[in-house]
């Protein structure tokens, strides 16, 4: 009995960069949820030093500092195998996507550093908030070009009668989870260090309180101040969290219920079983982990999961549906050529 072919190198190392974009993007959500953002001033040095001769001992002199300097690290590393990725790609590979995949990668990872170095230069969080939007758009890029180099591609598993509909859901639901993470990320960024909303699921002991008018805030504020040891907030975030807490549950529940619909069927392929369940399971883990952050004010190693879960759940739902539509594609490519063969025949 013959053993399956091994993976492609080029294919295991895009899938090391998409893991590494991960690591990134936890190391982000570090900085961020400590407000460690700005605890270096410039760039793309750092202290007037070289990024990378910065003396070791002055970079662990400070808890922020480390931090900030080691997502640049950490950053520098992702941009260089990004680079190592495409160059691979560009030199052994011939079809059109993954080489426009990997240009994509390139230049994403490019636009990606130089936001974050304007990000900091400006003192803009409008640009962080695009710099952390911006990740999840290279790692969903990194996660399509791994799937175009993967045997997957190239031998599609054919699809059922379901396949499109399962496409579309999968589509519709991970653009609802991408909108959330924008709202995650303009609570994260606009107001960052605490929550405008300490309790859940009601909001400061009621379901619904008018904090849209002024004298309702203030009693919010006062209470804040005086139990919370909190600073103020402000009607705009409060509802952004509101809108960010429901969109996450709307969204955990028709991942849910797509998972289960899905998952139904006898025709449906074990590779999509296998990844609505995961699916799924990020989802709930989500939505604990997103209470779970306002239960415990706000910790820091719990609300960076909470990005790196999601993140991952983008991720996984952009690559079932990618995979759907490339299951789709090889049917009508198999319609086409039987097609063709039959009108050769007299």
């Amino acid at each position: 009995m013959s053993s399956a072919p091994r993976p492609s190198g080029v294919y295991r190392a895009a899938c090391f960069l998409v893991g590494s974009i991960l690591f990134l993007i936890t190391i982000g959500g570090q900085v961020t949820t400590k407000v460690a953002g700005m605890a270096v001033p410039d760039w793309p040095g750092t202290f007037g030093h070289n990024m990378f001769l910065f003396p070791w001992s002055k970079m662990t002199a400070c808890a922020m500092v480390f931090l900030e300097h080691s997502h640049r690290l950490v950053a520098s590393g992702v941009g260089l195998i990004t680079v190592a990725v495409a160059a691979w790609v560009w030199g052994s590979r011939r079809d059109l996507w993954a080489r426009g995949l990997a240009l994509a990668a390139f230049l994403l990872v490019v636009g990606q550093g130089i936001l974050g170095g304007q990000r900091v230069l400006q003192v803009s969080w409008i640009l962080g908030l695009m710099h952390a939007c911006l990740a999840q758009i290279f790692l969903v890029v990194a996660g399509s070009l791994a799937l175009v180099l993967s045997r997957f591609w190239s031998n599609p598993v054919r699809s059922d009668d379901l396949s499109k509909a399962r496409m579309r859901m999968v589509w519709a639901l991970t653009a609802l989870v991408f909108l959330q993470t924008i709202l995650g990320a303009v609570m994260r960024h606009q107001g960052p260090g605490y929550l405008s909303i300490p309790d859940f699921p009601k909001i400061y002991g009621q379901w619904l309180p008018a904090f849209w008018q002024d004298d309702v805030l203030q009693g919010i504020n006062a209470y804040r101040k005086a139990e919370l040891q909190w600073p103020e907030t402000t009607a705009p975030l409060m509802t952004w969290q509101i809108l960010h807490r429901t969109l996450g549950i709307v969204a955990a529940l028709g991942i849910l219920a797509g998972a289960v619909w899905s998952v139904a069927p006898s025709s449906t392929p074990s590779w999509w079983r296998r990844g609505a369940t995961l699916w799924a399971a990020l989802a709930g883990s989500q939505v604990f982990l997103g209470i779970l952050t306002i239960w415990s004010g706000r910790r820091p190693e719990i609300a960076t999961l909470h990005v790196l879960i999601g993140a991952g759940l983008t991720l996984t739902g952009w690559m079932l549906g990618f995979a759907s539509w490339r299951s789709v594609q090889a049917v009508r490519a198999g319609n086409s050529t039987t097609g063709k063969i039959r009108a050769k025949v007299p």
